[in-house]
């Protein structure tokens, strides 16, 4: 995701309506692909991304610059998808469901993909999305930021409000748990084929 410059930043934070309106914009998706990647479901990403831009403009002023925009950004929309999951009683995605039920799909356009290596691929980002479903929503967080959002441990343990021993710990058991999960589901899918 690309930082927002200072002075758009600075600009919104003195109230300029067209700066507000070109930084909600442009991290839009970038609050969508962290709620996401916290709740798991689409509609639930939908409704924490639109807490999360009101609570920007809420909030923006008491950003001080201290950390990258972004990681401020995270920090503030990790928590309120926490606090959207606390609030609904923490669904899990059960591991029977489809893919794509729930889960946002990114279509392989390209013409050139053998249709077996994309088949290959969809089932294996099913068993992969569906093992992450089953982790605890700090773990997930940290791993979606350390793998997909490619965050050093410093930024995800400042999103998160951890201390950095402790981040590590996280990302230590949620590795151990995902490739548990994944062994299991490798197996139950090889004797199920």
């Amino acid at each position: 995701m690309a930082e927002p410059s200072p002075s758009v930043v600075w600009r919104a934070q003195q109230g300029d309506k067209a700066a507000l309106v070109e930084l909600v914009t442009s991290q839009q998706s970038y609050l969508y692909s962290i709620a996401l990647g916290v709740v798991g479901n689409p509609a639930d990403a939908a409704d924490v991304t639109q807490d999360a831009a009101i609570r920007l403009l809420r909030s923006l002023s008491t950003y001080r610059g201290e950390t990258r925009f972004t990681t401020w950004l995270y920090r503030l929309v990790v928590n309120l998808a926490l606090d959207h999951l606390r609030r609904r009683g923490h669904r899990e995605t059960s591991l029977d469901q489809e893919p794509g039920e729930g889960y946002y799909e990114v279509e392989d356009t390209d013409p050139l993909v053998d249709p077996l290596v994309h088949l290959d691929r969809q089932e294996t980002a099913a068993r992969v999305r569906s093992a992450l479903a089953r982790l605890p929503a700090v773990q997930r967080a940290a791993l979606t930021m350390y793998y997909f959002d490619d965050m050093p441990y410093e930024e995800i343990a400042r999103a998160l409000g951890l201390p950095l021993n402790t981040l590590k710990s996280h990302l230590r058991r949620a590795r151990q748990r995902m490739a548990q999960l994944l062994d299991e589901r490798e197996v139950a899918w090889t004797v199920a084929t």
